[in-house]
């Protein structure tokens, strides 16, 4: 592996962690989360429109050189999205008993992730 892949995937990933503790300050600023992670979906959700858009562009277009698509891809959502974190804080849910929220947690965390992909995918790559 090249040592600017290596760098890409760094500065990447280093841009991304950053980024995921500013959601989660913005979102207990605006007072929000109290028993709901609500700064790990939206992270989640973020991170998932990012990639949606770079794999969407590189399928459609070619044009993303694979420095840019490190970056993005394996640094910056890596460092964004947050599986142990979403992972720990269902684990807290489930330990303190709060089923209802446990289960919608997990529902709209996939679902808007997956929602995120496919209305990607129709809006930049199938033409209809």
């Amino acid at each position: 592996m090249k040592l600017a892949s290596l760098l890409a995937i760094f500065i990447g990933g280093g841009l991304g962690s950053v980024s995921r503790y500013l959601v989660s300050r913005l979102v207990v600023f605006m007072g929000y989360g109290a028993k709901f992670p609500l700064a790990t979906l939206v992270a989640n959700v973020c991170a998932c429109v990012v990639m949606a858009a770079v794999l969407s562009f590189s399928l459609r277009d070619k044009e993303i050189s694979e420095g840019w698509s490190l970056f993005w891809l394996v640094g910056f959502c890596g460092g964004f999205s947050t599986f142990s974190t979403f992972s720990y804080e269902n684990w807290l849910l489930m330990r303190d008993g709060w089923y209802s929220v446990l289960a919608l947690n997990i529902l709209l965390s996939v679902v808007m992730c997956m929602a995120v992909f496919y209305f990607a995918n129709r809006l930049f790559i199938a033409p209809n």
